[in-house]
Parts: C-alpha cells; structure tokens; sequence
C-alpha cells in the first residue's frame, strides 16, 4: 500500500470531499476506477473524484504511479479516456521534462500505456522538444487509438 500524505488527505477529504477512507494510492485508484467507469450524462455528473486528482498535481510520483495503477486495471475506454485527458495531460504538461523518459519507456513495454498517449494533448505553452518525444512515443498507437475508435488492449 502506499499511503498518501496526511496533507493531502486532508485536501481530498476537505476541498474535494473524497471519504473519509481515502489514504492510500490504492483505495483512490479504486474509487475513481469505479467512479469513472462510464461516460457521465452531463457535465454536472462528473465525480469527485475526477477533480481531485487535480489536487495530485504537485505530488507528480504520485500522479504517475496513479496513472499506472488506474491504466493497467482500467476496464472502460471511458476510464482510459479520463486518465489520458486529466491526470496523464497534466503530468506532462506540468513535469514533462522530469518524466519524459519513463513515458517513453512506458510506451514501448505497454501498449495500453501508448494506446492512453493517444489521447494526450499540448497544453498552453507546450515544450515543442517534450511534444516530438511524446509524438513518437505514441506513433504506433495512432492508428489504433483512442480518436481512431480502438479498442482498449488487454492488460
């Protein structure tokens, strides 16, 4: 298990009313997995807990360790699509030169990892050098991924 740290369980449990049992990466992963299984109806469903991972952000071994664990037992492309465009986006966008080379090697021994950069996107003033790496980490996976209408892979 890896327990959260007790400031941040305190802000997922306050700014974004989390449960009270949330205090470790596992038991988040699990609620959100199950939280964000499906498409929301509208834009007033979404959960909890797809904004507190915004609360993650300054804690980027902890987003990337949730991406991985949320990615390798997602079941839903929606689950995946949620991981790319939130939490997985914003790892990049905010740390990508610390973590550029644990994408790539990610994406070459996952390709359900790769099939997720599929649906990652340049934020604001993206770093044009981080953008061409992530670009040819997730070229295989174009053709078969999340905008291509392919189906998730297997674990």
């Amino acid at each position: 298990m890896t327990p959260l740290p007790p400031e941040l369980v305190t802000v997922l449990c306050n700014a974004a009313e989390a449960p009270e049992d949330i205090r470790t990466l596992e038991a988040l992963v699990s609620l959100w997995l199950a939280q964000n299984a499906v498409e929301p109806e509208s834009d007033d469903d979404f959960p909890w807990s797809a904004a507190c991972l915004f609360e993650l952000r300054d804690h980027p071994d902890l987003v990337w360790s949730f991406v991985r664990q949320a990615l390798s037992q997602a079941s839903t492309i929606w689950q995946v699509v949620m991981l790319a465009a939130g939490p997985l986006e914003d790892l990049i966008a905010d740390h990508g030169a610390e973590f550029i080379d644990r994408i790539e090697r990610e994406a070459r021994h996952s390709p359900r990892f790769a099939y997720a950069l599929t649906g990652v996107w340049p934020q604001g003033e993206a770093d044009n050098a981080i953008w061409a790496r992530i670009e040819r980490a997730r070229a295989d996976a174009m053709m078969s991924g999340l905008d291509a209408g392919g189906p998730l892979p297997a674990k």
